[in-house]
């Protein structure tokens, strides 16, 4: 472990969050705002700047173990977001978020707090998806929220490749909205992906689960509390998520706990998936903020 800056240190699942495993995690609290970070996925679990509440949603049911997602803030979502378009026996949302990352940078100054992670494919993998690649994220936390993804094709053949930064934002579903989703059309994962457009600001009445490609731009959540601006470069796609009650039901992480997020995801994935060449990166930024 690299030496931490003052105000960060290293914890645990079972300190922090009464987990029955102690997956680490890595707490700073700074000048700016607290946040939590699972090297699990280089998952940031939550970010609040000092005054304000937390912005991101952690699961009261989410599972600390090694190899299960956790449900919950910000989850990295690659070499492949969702269901594997060319083998859907993968598991779902690539192998990335299951793995523990390296932290490579840790620094806080009057700006705020910057954390560097880093993962390479694993042997183990090439089996099932014959491509090399590599990541790398930066997280900077201070009055707001900023995270850099650079993915890299490390084989001798072009990756197929989509990704999203899964972000579930705490937010009250019957009170909440989203607006800046471009011209309103999008694919209805409810429906099997049909095509559909959205005729006015996006609410939440039951399952919601659709993509906006090719969006781009700021979005903007009211929460309930207030509003969040969502932005981003290199991430054109918008998914923007909640199970809804019925659905909830089956899901032993969020169960009755539906009704305290939405997803508004940004990446590249579906019409927006990248074909990237041997030896070439793609960067992502994601930028939130009280507007």
């Amino acid at each position: 472990m690299i030496d931490l800056p003052r105000g960060v240190r290293v914890s645990d699942s079972r300190i922090e969050y009464g987990s029955e495993q102690a997956l680490p995690l890595i707490v700073a609290d700074t000048a700016q705002c607290r946040a939590v970070f699972a090297l699990q996925g280089a998952q940031l679990l939550s970010f609040a700047p000092v005054g304000d509440e937390d912005w991101l949603w952690l699961s009261p049911k989410a599972v600390f173990s090694d190899g299960a997602a956790i449900r919950g803030g910000i989850p990295l979502c690659l070499p492949w977001f969702g269901v594997n378009r060319r083998d859907a026996t993968l598991p779902k949302h690539g192998f990335a978020r299951q793995r523990e990352w390296q932290l490579l940078e840790a620094s806080s100054d009057e700006d705020g707090l910057v954390l560097r992670f880093a993962i390479e494919s694993a042997p183990d993998e090439q089996a099932r998806f014959p491509w090399m690649y590599s990541a790398q994220v930066v997280y900077r936390l201070g009055r707001e929220l900023a995270c850099e993804l650079v993915i890299c094709n490390r084989s001798q053949q072009s990756l197929p490749l989509s990704f999203a930064m899964h972000s579930y934002f705490a937010a009250e579903t019957a009170a909440a909205s989203v607006q800046g989703l471009g011209t309103g059309d999008y694919l209805d994962n409810t429906q099997g992906l049909a095509k559909c457009r959205l005729s006015t600001v996006q609410r939440f009445d039951g399952e919601v689960d659709r993509v906006f490609e090719q969006v781009g731009g700021v979005q903007e959540l009211a929460t309930g509390k207030g509003s969040l601006a969502i932005a981003g470069q290199g991430c054109d796609t918008v998914v923007v998520w909640n199970p809804g009650a019925t659905l909830a039901e089956k899901m032993d992480d969020v169960a009755e706990h539906y009704n305290e997020y939405i997803c508004v995801e940004r990446g590249m994935a579906f019409a927006d998936e990248l074909l990237l060449a041997p030896g070439s990166c793609h960067r992502a930024h994601m930028r939130v903020w009280r507007p």
